[in-house]
């Protein structure tokens, strides 16, 4: 969750809400604001300012207001011209909804694009390159974005185990070694089980790589590594889970390329034999499908 739906759904206490109030009201432009001009604003004490900056999870008061305004940024940044929980209307036409849906794939892409830093999506690689062994755990839709992640790996040659039984990921750590890696995809970052399961594969030494939504959450705590996703999109009043499905397949595509990339001959020629072991003969009508030589 974003900084600012934190402070709009928090109970607070009446000194604390006031500046939460000023914050929200000023947006991005808080990012000017001193600790003693925020607290006059308020009409509060500077101790009340770090109160609520320590409340929310923050050391002092700049680490506090520069997560603020990053999250405004990133909440006025895409997604201006089409709502990611609610894309269509009942009153739109099908091609007008075909329209909505590519909108918001290409909203959802690009989105997801700016959140990725060159560091951190170059240490997910190498988690990847360098685990003795991988794991995946995830569930619902992300499990099966996962179970394609996992198979795309697979045909180079990189063997993931997919915790698919709900419940094993409790025992999952159990069987980790030091060295291993665990990749864990949550949009939420709330699941117990997998917030959990991340937890003790830390514990263990198992390198953690997470997947999931912008702001403070159980999963970003345990991981060694987090790639965000698009963060748009509420966790029950929406159509479906457009943007965030979107944000993960793409993410895990970009893994996979880029873990490709690692070794290009060397993983083409695994993937190219093990597919022509699998599929001898096979054969296409279209020329943009057929093989040459």
């Amino acid at each position: 969750m974003l900084l600012q739906e934190e402070l709009q759904n928090t109970k607070l206490p009446a000194a604390q809400k006031g500046v939460a109030e000023v914050l929200l009201k000023e947006g991005t432009e808080a990012k000017k604001l001193t600790l003693r001009e925020l607290a006059d604003k308020s009409y509060t004490s500077t101790t009340t300012v770090i109160r609520l900056a320590q409340k929310m999870g923050y050391k002092g008061f700049d680490d506090f207001k520069d997560a603020f305004v990053q999250g405004v940024t990133y909440e006025q940044s895409h997604f201006q011209n089409v709502d990611a929980n609610a894309p269509f209307a009942s009153t739109d036409t099908i091609q007008r909804v075909a329209a909505k849906v590519a909108a918001l794939t290409c909203e959802a892409a690009e989105d997801t694009l700016s959140l990725i830093t060159h560091d951190d999506l170059q240490k997910a690689v190498r988690l990847i390159q360098t685990s003795g062994h991988l794991y995946l755990a995830a569930i619902s839709y992300p499990l099966m974005l996962g179970e394609m992640f996992a198979l795309d790996l697979s045909r180079i040659g990189i063997p993931v185990s997919v915790c698919r039984v709900p419940g094993e990921e409790l025992f999952l750590p159990a069987v980790m070694e030091k060295g291993d890696g665990l990749i864990v995809i949550s949009y939420s970052g709330t699941s117990a089980h997998l917030a959990e399961m991340a937890r003790m594969a830390h514990a263990r030494g198992v390198r953690v790589l997470a997947l999931t939504s912008l702001g403070d959450n159980p999963l970003r705590e345990a991981a060694d590594v987090v790639l965000p996703l698009s963060t748009r999109e509420k966790l029950y009043s929406k159509i479906k889970g457009y943007a965030s499905e979107t944000s993960i397949k793409l993410v895990l595509d970009i893994l996979y390329s880029c873990v490709y990339l690692g070794a290009y001959e060397r993983h083409e020629a695994v993937r190219r034999a093990i597919s022509e072991a699998a599929e001898p003969g096979r054969d296409a009508r279209s020329d943009v499908m057929k093989e040459k030589g």
